[in-house]
């Protein structure tokens, strides 16, 4: 055989072999890499945890295990039961409150329209049972008030703004049986269960100029929200007029 040739075929069985080898190499490492691939799935933490691993060498991650809140002692904790007995008591005790409240309000109340006045115990002021029960503008509430005659006295006359303010109870409404004619206040009422015919209510206090001249109002008192304001002394639109004196004199 001639020697070029035996040569060539001898180079081609080689290269045949080899690109075999090459072949087989490949597709083993296909396989191989499937499989990893198929463990790391298989595996808690999956190939995050394997790469977390070899992120630092020399310096592993330790593995942090999931944090479970600890269950609160049930002992420390009052059962439905107790829970719903306890709001139960409590509403019960709220409701018996405000009713006692409301009878001790209205027993007041109908002694004071009963005797015709109410005396303040804290300031020992004499108040009128109810307002002059119409319109009237500041004048006719000053004279309203000066002419009055009741429970034997004459020396009534028309409270001042700040006294007003003191008989002023904004702790609640708690409206007594209704009365025709009678406009309760929706908020702020007065004390002692005083009846009130209107929401505002003269006083005698004049309310001067920036330069402390008269300028011709007056204040007066707005019971349901519980403050005080001014307007002139012709106006009479749901103004009234309460009356007082000093008890003792």
């Amino acid at each position: 055989m001639d020697r070029s040739k035996v040569l060539n075929w001898s180079y081609s069985w080689a290269m045949h072999d080899f690109r075999k080898s090459i072949l087989l190499a490949f597709v083993a490492a296909i396989f191989f890499a499937a499989a990893i691939a198929s463990r790391a799935q298989t595996q808690p933490g999956g190939s995050a945890t394997v790469a977390n691993a070899q992120s630092s060498k020399g310096s592993p991650t330790p593995a942090v295990a999931p944090q479970v809140r600890p269950a609160f002692p049930q002992g420390l904790l009052p059962a439905p039961q107790e829970q719903d007995a306890a709001s139960r008591e409590k509403a019960e005790a709220d409701k018996a409150r405000r009713e006692a409240q409301v009878q001790e309000e209205q027993r007041l109340a109908q002694e004071t329209q009963a005797r015709g006045y109410w005396v303040d115990p804290a300031t020992k002021l004499m108040w009128t049972a109810k307002d002059n029960g119409g319109d009237v503008t500041w004048r006719q509430a000053t004279k309203y008030c000066r002419d009055l005659r009741l429970a034997g006295y004459p020396n009534w006359r028309l409270a001042t703004i700040d006294e007003l303010q003191g008989i002023y109870d904004g702790s609640g409404f708690a409206a007594p049986p209704p009365r025709k004619g009678i406009v309760w206040a929706l908020a702020g009422r007065p004390k002692g269960g005083l009846f009130l015919t209107g929401n505002h209510h003269w006083s005698s206090s004049k309310a001067n100029d920036d330069r402390g001249h008269p300028s011709g109002y007056a204040w007066y008192f707005d019971f349901p929200h519980g403050t005080r304001n001014w307007d002139p002394f012709g106006y009479h639109g749901n103004k009234r007029a309460l009356c007082v004196r000093v008890s003792g004199e």
